[in-house]
């Protein structure tokens, strides 16, 4: 499943934040399935590195909804199916590429929870 047996590497804050949202998330079977499912479509697309969610680093110019940006190399485009699950399965999933150990752009998951669901990770911790 999406949530077992996971570690965070980020910074103490991070971590401590992270475990926080994760620990509040009411979600149904239904909604872990759904993310489960779609993590399991990223790894067999080797696509968590990618801005999944839609938010991708604009070159200098901030974080902007990019959607483009999720398409993985063997043609898989990752940010269609994340649209079509529901906002708690995405809220795991985006958790999730917090707390594993995939090569995900944090700071597209910081702009997702802080744009689509109101929640600011409040370090400043700058993620290579």
């Amino acid at each position: 499943m999406a949530y077992d047996n996971l570690t965070i590497a980020q910074d103490a804050k991070t971590m401590d934040e992270i475990d926080a949202i994760a620990r509040k998330v009411k979600a149904d079977d239904a909604s872990r399935q759904a993310a489960d499912e779609y993590c399991r479509l990223l790894d067999r697309h080797h696509a968590w590195g990618l801005c999944f969610n839609g938010y991708a680093n604009a070159a200098g110019y901030g974080y902007v909804y990019e959607p483009t940006m999720a398409v993985a190399a063997d043609g898989w485009d990752a940010h269609a199916p994340f649209c079509e699950l529901g906002k708690t399965s995405q809220l795991l999933v985006t958790v999730k590429s917090f707390r594993s150990g995939h090569d995900i752009d944090r700071e597209s998951g910081r702009n997702f929870l802080k744009n689509e669901f109101g929640i600011v990770i409040n370090d400043d911790f700058r993620f290579n």
